[in-house]
């Protein structure tokens, strides 16, 4: 909520409302609570299938909605989407739900567990008052599916980035050394085994090159890289991991190019528009979410998934770029940001819908009070 939703929300503080998130407690929580945000705990096993907990969730959601009698409920991530959607609807308060992503929603392996999911999603779809996507395909593949009445579906692009927060603090320097940088989570489906391949590689053809890990790596998840295997990695020098950071944005400024070659179903990637919004130029794969925020050869290149051997391809392609050939990527990267990507425009789809949702709920409580 912090990282990625900042914007909206001291956004809508300043315009008067008042604003309640309910998430599970971590380092960002204080943050929160600081900026005047009025904070609710809940407790969500991410990974976690047993009946009794999923219960206990719905349960606690709906306690937290009765209390907090909200006007309207934005829900993000598969369980409170679903979980969410069906305490809001018993309370009797319209909420949206917002897919950040398809992740790994058609893809769990327990074929019960995957009917199950989709079955409720397809149910909190129609308890919900709109169900928002980040791209087209996102919402193609749950219209075809029958999850979401196309009626009922909506695209807004992408969560936006902070285009002010986000900008480059000088031109890159040329010390001859190339560097590449791969940031977010350390997990399979990001691409991290790819990187680090194509790292091997790539050293080996070009020696004043230097590939960085930047990233969370969490044990919990069982796609999740070990922390053994990156230390390893380390060690051999076939790159450098840097731990993980609460602000992405020095780490950005010193990277020649940020290389990201996921083949996770992204939303949209926020990594690539604070990467191109700081005029970083971009290698990243013709995939969901990430082939969107990149024109290949204009502001990045584009590589095929899982396919060490294309990005090696894209590596060298900008290996073999000037110095102000990179500059101008970095730049053209930027505008694509600033015209399509602003995180105002998506604030406003927030103001708008809001405006809509609360004018209701005033002309319903007027109504009743005039009965009464």
């Amino acid at each position: 909520m912090y990282n990625f939703r900042l914007g909206l929300i001291q956004k809508l503080m300043r315009q008067g409302y008042k604003v309640v998130v309910i998430a599970p407690k971590d380092e960002f929580t204080s943050k929160l609570i600081a900026l005047g945000v009025e904070y609710r705990d809940v407790k969500i096993q991410n990974y976690g299938t047993n009946p009794f907990s999923e219960l206990g969730l719905i349960y606690r959601l709906y306690q937290l909605y009765k209390e907090i009698q909200p006007d309207l409920i934005f829900h993000y991530t598969i369980k409170p989407n679903i979980y969410g959607s069906f305490a809001a609807k018993i309370c009797g308060i319209p909420s949206i739900i917002i897919t950040t992503g398809l992740g790994h929603l058609f893809e769990f392996k327990n074929m019960v567990v995957r009917w199950v999911t989709l079955f409720m999603y397809k149910i909190a779809c129609k308890l919900s008052e709109e169900t928002w996507f980040l791209n087209t395909n996102d919402l193609d593949i749950f219209t075809y599916k029958g999850i979401v009445k196309k009626e009922k579906g909506r695209v807004i692009k992408s969560e936006g980035v902070n285009i002010h927060w986000f900008k480059p603090y000088a031109d890159k320097e040329t010390n001859g050394v190339t560097t590449f940088l791969f940031a977010g989570r350390l997990l399979k489906e990001k691409g991290i085994e790819i990187f680090a391949e194509a790292a091997k590689i790539i050293k080996k053809k070009y020696p004043n090159v230097v590939f960085n890990v930047l990233g969370f790596i969490d044990e919990s998840n069982p796609n999740s890289i070990p922390y053994q295997e990156v230390l390893e990695w380390h060690k051999r020098k076939i790159i450098n991991y840097l731990g993980d950071t609460v602000d992405v944005r020095p780490h950005l400024q010193k990277a020649d190019c940020l290389v990201f070659p996921s083949f996770y179903r992204e939303g949209v990637s926020r990594i690539l528009m604070e990467s191109a919004a700081m005029e970083t130029p971009i290698i990243t794969t013709d995939n969901v979410g990430c082939r969107d925020v990149v024109e290949h050869g204009t502001t990045g290149f584009v590589c095929l998934p899982k396919d060490v051997s294309s990005l090696c391809e894209a590596i060298s392609q900008f290996m073999e770029m000037d110095h102000s050939d990179r500059g101008l990527m970095g730049k053209l990267g930027r505008r694509k940001m600033v015209k399509e990507y602003d995180e105002r425009n998506i604030i406003k789809v927030y103001l708008d819908t809001i405006g809509r949702y609360t004018s209701h709920s005033l002309m319903r409580a007027k109504m009743i009070k005039s009965i009464k």
